[in-house]
């Protein structure tokens, strides 16, 4: 632990947009405020349980805005140590396994407060499902917010910012989670002298060129370093294959490099070249950055096809 403290909040969100509040005394007897939909807010992120587990900037949600921010109180566990985690419980956490009673974005968020500040969220909201939904009411507004849930998956591409790996060697039980050995600080890679590798790269390139697509994968660190290194502008897609938005973004990405020729285009599944994802701090994906002789120019992350084109511009 590193004794700094982070606060921790949850964001409150409507999912049935105002109808439970106004016809829930009509149907219930009495009022009922909300269906809610909830994020866990740490580290300047928001968590939340939407077709796995996602993360991004608060309040950017396809939520909207949230009608209440409720204080849960502060944790001085390490973000790397909560994500270690994350992961851990991702595969309870997955799109086949959502249920609207049983397995919810509030059941998530319930079990992050508890691993944060040794409290669940309020029992109000993680018992209202099943309390209200099985009423003619909660019937009634059913498919409303199924259709809201279900919107998830297709919305991933402009919002979604992190899913964690369910095939990632981690432990399944967050308790033996050792945060000695996630804090350690990951080995930096020494450069391989460009002389011994750049035939080698300059060959993987070639074999890799098509004509319907220029990109070229990275498939390990010598080749990385050399490929920067000779390359006047290049840009990289940092992906994996299970990643949704990583696979909505390839064609753009594709596209481009057709279109860029004088600009090289590579990409990095970093299942198979952890090391290189590591020592560049690649936690979210897809991240992009961009290259000018061996020199970082610009760096983002996630599968908007807008933002992707403007970088590309600014080097054209």
């Amino acid at each position: 632990m590193d004794n700094q403290k982070y606060k921790v909040s949850l964001n409150m969100y409507d999912l049935s947009q105002g109808m439970a509040k106004q016809f829930s005394p009509m149907f219930l007897g009495k009022q009922i405020e909300a269906i809610w939909h909830t994020g866990i807010v740490v580290y300047g992120k928001e968590y939340y349980f939407g077709g796995g587990i996602c993360a991004q900037t608060p309040k950017t949600t396809i939520y909207g805005y949230p009608i209440e921010e409720r204080e849960l109180g502060e944790t001085e566990i390490p973000q790397s140590t909560f994500e270690e985690f994350l992961r851990s419980i991702s595969s309870n956490y997955t799109m086949e396994k959502y249920d609207l009673f049983k397995n919810n974005c509030n059941n998530f968020t319930n079990e992050c407060a508890q691993f944060l500040v040794g409290k669940g969220i309020p029992e109000n909201i993680t018992g209202l499902p099943q309390e209200f939904l099985n009423t003619q009411l909660g019937q009634m507004l059913k498919p409303i917010i199924e259709q809201i849930t279900n919107k998830q998956a297709s919305d991933q591409t402009e919002h979604f910012n992190y899913v964690y790996n369910q095939d990632l060697d981690v432990p399944q039980n967050f308790q033996n989670i050792n945060p000695q050995i996630i804090n350690q600080p990951q080995p930096q890679p020494q450069i391989v002298p460009q002389n011994q590798t750049v035939q080698a790269a300059q060959q993987q390139s070639q074999q890799h060129s098509s004509t319907d697509s220029n990109v070229v994968p990275i498939e390990d660190l010598e080749s990385f370093f050399c490929l920067i290194e000779s390359s006047p502008q290049c840009v990289i897609d940092f992906y994996t294959d299970w990643c949704g938005p990583c696979k909505t973004i390839k064609p753009v990405f594709h596209k481009l490099s057709i279109d860029n020729p004088h600009i090289n285009f590579y990409n990095v599944n970093i299942d198979k070249v952890r090391e290189l994802a590591d020592s560049l701090q690649v936690t979210s994906i897809p991240t992009f950055i961009i290259y000018q002789n061996g020199e970082q120019k610009f760096r983002w992350t996630g599968g908007n096809q807008n933002t992707l084109h403007e970088y590309i511009n600014k080097i054209k």
